[in-house]
């Protein structure tokens, strides 16, 4: 069986096989292509060990992995930014102020390894906004911290500087009513 046969049906049956082979046949093709007196067909031979269209495939996979990770943690913060600017609840609070924080520091990474994501940021706000916000207000109104008809209510979003930077919005005015456990809280400590 031709060894590009053997590296597609690799492929299929044991991935991590195949990548760390294909991985080695890169590094032994760079070798052969750099060192004085290889011939073309040693490098032919080599190359044709490779799986380019799985490779090309594979390439192009992670670039989108990143862009995927990134649209994740951007809209993770949204949620979270828009649960602590809505939510009149005092516990969990610190929770998001936390995953917010540490997914700023994550998507931060991501654009301090592949800059090129960069100009991606907007439209990844933009487009993970809306399903961002429903799911904030759809776990503020599960937990009795906002009434269903508020839903309507939520802002449309925050600006790039408001996602990444280090800014926070302002939590509802104290004394706003709340239902659920809260109200279950307050009612045994009153007696009611």
């Amino acid at each position: 069986m031709p060894d590009d046969v053997r590296a597609v049906s690799r492929y299929g049956q044991d991935f991590n096989a195949w990548a760390l082979e294909q991985a080695e046949v890169l590094r032994a093709v760079r070798q052969c292509v750099t060192r004085e007196g290889s011939s073309a067909a040693e490098i032919a031979e080599l190359a044709g060990a490779l799986d380019w269209d799985n490779l090309a495939e594979e390439i192009e996979g992670l670039a989108l992995r990143d862009r995927r990770e990134l649209g994740s943690r951007i809209a993770l913060i949204i949620e979270h930014l828009a649960k602590l600017q809505y939510s009149p609840a005092r516990d969990p609070r610190a929770g998001w102020i936390e995953t917010v924080g540490r997914s700023r520091g994550e998507v931060l990474g991501i654009l301090r390894d592949s800059p090129s994501l960069r100009r991606e940021v907007p439209e990844l706000i933009e487009r993970e906004t809306g399903d961002a916000m429903r799911l904030a207000a759809r776990s503020l109104i599960a937990h009795g911290e906002i009434p269903e008809a508020a839903m309507a209510r939520l802002g449309s979003g925050y600006t790039q500087a408001q996602v990444l930077e280090d800014w926070w919005p302002d939590p509802p005015a104290v004394g706003t009513p709340r239902r659920g456990r809260g109200s279950a809280r307050r009612l045994k400590e009153t007696g009611a």
